[in-house]
């Protein structure tokens, strides 16, 4: 038994009374091939955030697309608009009235904004309510082809405005889903043409040039192996590519025409099979980019995150200190930083990876490796293998500690007859590793379960530990 890796991914056995392998607040980083180690991948510590702008009333949306208004950040907080510049200053531009989510369309320089069911575009010097009569009520929209196109709640309706004026809808510019009458939950726009995604299937559509009937199936029928879309707000457009949850409970990302399921995430499933289906209802996704590579993040309500990495295809959580969940609900990209925005919140943030805490407070990390044996083995010491860095000069994380658990009977996170471990971690950019000893048998089957958890403030590279070989320099 010489090395025991990091697990790079959480598993479902707490829901059956099991010792879990948990992995939040950390992700899996793959490691160039010249670093000598036994393992291909590391856990490094998710992003901290920093506080950047106070809206002042909770915030319902946030908006952000190159060529729209200057590519600048838009917000809807307490039911205004607000513009905010790269300084972080925001300047009022007029008042929606509407309350819940907020979205948004851009049309050349118009910038289109929909608060409950309520259509509004502003541009550049006035904002106003669009009244044409043949406007539905707005559950989704899109642009396309220089259209604005909407859904309406309840319905499989798509309707569209004249070309170059999203103000005026003709009373016939409306289309029903072609292949089946399911309600459409959301309209989504990727790679130059737009998703139906409704309760049960998708549909693909794209501009056909005409003017009487601008958008068409182009395959002529439905995708039905996701079981359509789970809810309105269970999908995120990262590049061209869209990712949501279907009516299955399961992660699918659609590129063109091709649909690609995920890898199951047992954990979440389990999640959203044991809610009602009003709090199913209220899962949220939204995505973002670091570098080249894509997460997605799932919040069902009242539950930790899901976080799918699909440049290693692996899962992790993530949690807001002692609150059970994450509250990290809004995202947009702007002005080079990933902003978001806490549900029910009122302050802007930017992500950060460099960063180690949440905006000052305080981020828990958590991360478990099992060591399995076929008879019983005893382990005199144990050398976790891990570099750490960013250690600031003084106050909290000066003199940082790892809190070590561990499990032997299968069942709790921590075995009754033991304390909790506190180990003093090495100095920055140093692989001098700290010793767990005397750890005792580990029984067969169930194997020992070693946790760590990190509440200091620092960078923080985990690989594994060394088994019964002492201290390595």
């Amino acid at each position: 038994m010489p090395y025991a890796p990091f697990a790079l991914s959480a598993d479902r056995r707490a829901r059956f009374g099991m010792a879990p392998v948990r992995l939040c607040n950390w992700l899996a980083q793959p490691l160039p091939v010249e670093v000598n180690k036994p393992v291909r991948a590391c856990l490094l510590p998710t992003p901290g955030r920093t506080s950047r702008l106070d809206m002042g009333a909770e915030i319902q949306g946030v908006y952000q697309e190159n060529g729209v208004r200057s590519s600048s950040l838009f917000v809807v907080a307490g039911g205004t608009l607000y513009s905010v510049s790269s300084s972080w200053v925001k300047t009022s531009i007029g008042a929606i009235g509407g309350t819940g989510l907020a979205i948004f369309a851009g049309l050349r320089d118009k910038l289109f904004i929909s608060q409950s069911g309520l259509l509004f575009v502003w541009d550049g010097a006035t904002l106003t309510q669009v009244t044409d009569v043949d406007l539905p009520l707005v559950e989704s929209m899109l642009v396309l082809a220089q259209r604005v196109v909407v859904s309406e709640p309840d319905a499989d309706t798509i309707t569209w405005s004249s070309t170059l004026d999203g103000t005026s809808i003709d009373a016939l510019a409306f289309a029903t889903a072609e292949q089946k009458p399911d309600v459409i939950r959301a309209l989504v726009k990727v790679s130059g043409q737009f998703i139906a995604m409704g309760a049960t299937s998708l549909e693909i559509f794209r501009a056909t040039g005409s003017t009487s009937l601008p958008f068409a199936n182009v395959t002529a029928q439905s995708i039905d192996e996701s079981a359509g879309l789970l809810c309105k707000t269970a999908y995120t457009v990262i590049g061209d590519k869209v990712y949501f949850l279907g009516g299955n409970r399961r992660l699918y990302v659609m590129n063109g025409f091709a649909l690609q399921e995920a890898p199951t995430n047992g954990e979440l499933e389990d999640e959203l099979q044991a809610m009602s289906e009003a709090d199913r209802m209220l899962t949220t996704i939204w995505g973002y980019t670091r570098g080249t590579s894509e997460f997605v993040v799932v919040r069902p309500k009242g539950k930790p995150a899901f976080v799918y990495d699909a440049s290693t295809r692996l899962w992790h959580t993530r949690e807001t200190w002692e609150e059970g969940v994450f509250t990290t609900r809004f995202h947009a990209n702007a002005y080079g930083y990933n902003v978001v925005a806490d549900e029910g919140g009122s302050v802007l943030y930017t992500m950060d990876e460099n960063v180690y805490t949440d905006a000052g407070t305080t981020i828990e990390r958590v991360a478990t490796f099992r060591i399995m044996a076929k008879d019983y083995d005893s382990i005199g010491t144990l050398c976790l293998d891990l570099q750490a860095f960013g250690r600031p000069a003084s106050g909290q994380g000066s003199a940082p500690r790892l809190m070590v658990d561990i499990s032997t009977n299968g069942r709790t996170d921590r075995d009754d007859n033991r304390s909790e471990i506190m180990l003093d971690i090495g100095p920055d950019g140093t692989f001098r590793k700290p010793v767990l000893y005397g750890l005792g048998m580990i029984p067969p089957g169930e194997g020992m379960t070693i946790t760590l958890r990190l509440t200091d403030p620092i960078g923080l590279a985990l690989y594994g530990a060394w088994i019964n070989e002492g201290e390595r320099a």
